[in-house]
């Protein structure tokens, strides 16, 4: 029986690519594509993938964030992070959410097979690029959480990226059908729980945990 793979990416380029690469194998069957953390959301709802490989940083919602709610949910679909930072903070953040693997994307497409035959299989696999950096990391901050991002809320982190994409209150009360006093008050408790003082500060938290790209 083959795994069924679901892709994630918001370049459609790299997800016709991986798509194209993960057919040629006998035992693999892309069976759907989202573009958004929103989109993988629903896609894994509809096609319960086997495994989702999904990129870091999306629109609407990150792919950590993806995995986190996906783990909350119940759902037996294991993910694969894949992303273009060799990273090792944004690897264990994956981690500690859920995810089984976490991959460079300049990585050769032997280590994405690997990964994907180790998430089917509930194993973890990691990079070779960060493995052991990783591992030294984890062992230094066992059982501690990543600075003050998981102190928030999933309503929270999802305002969190949407106001560092530089989208306006009204917008981010558009996009989650609730009012812009909701998302007012959900930005006052993102700057009060992570000491931040404006909007710049916001960003750079946001890049700094693999939210949005510099």
């Amino acid at each position: 029986m083959k795994i069924k793979v679901a892709l994630a990416d918001d370049h459609t380029i790299i997800r016709q690519g991986l798509n194209a690469m993960l057919q040629s194998q006998g035992d693999i069957q892309v069976i759907g594509e989202a573009s958004d953390g929103m989109e993988a959301l629903d896609l894994v709802t509809t096609l319960k993938p086997d495994v989702l490989l999904l990129d870091i940083m999306m629109p609407n919602l990150n792919g950590i964030e993806v995995v986190n709610r996906l783990k909350q949910q119940g759902s037996r679909t294991n993910c694969v992070i894949l992303s273009m930072h060799a990273n090792a903070s944004y690897a264990v953040r994956a981690l500690h959410n859920g995810a089984l693997g976490y991959v460079i994307k300049d990585a050769d497409f032997s280590e994405i097979l690997e990964a994907i035959h180790n998430a089917h299989e509930g194993k973890r696999y990691l990079s070779k690029a960060i493995y052991d950096e990783v591992i030294e990391m984890l062992l230094e901050k066992e059982g501690t959480e990543t600075g003050g991002f998981d102190s928030l809320s999933s309503r929270e982190k999802e305002v969190l990226q949407l106001i560092a994409e530089g989208n306006t209150n009204n917008a981010i009360a558009l996009k989650l059908s609730i009012s812009v006093r909701t998302v007012e008050a959900h930005r006052a408790r993102i700057m009060s729980k992570l000491h931040l003082n404006s909007q710049a500060e916001l960003v750079r938290f946001a890049i700094q945990q693999g939210l949005i790209s510099p």
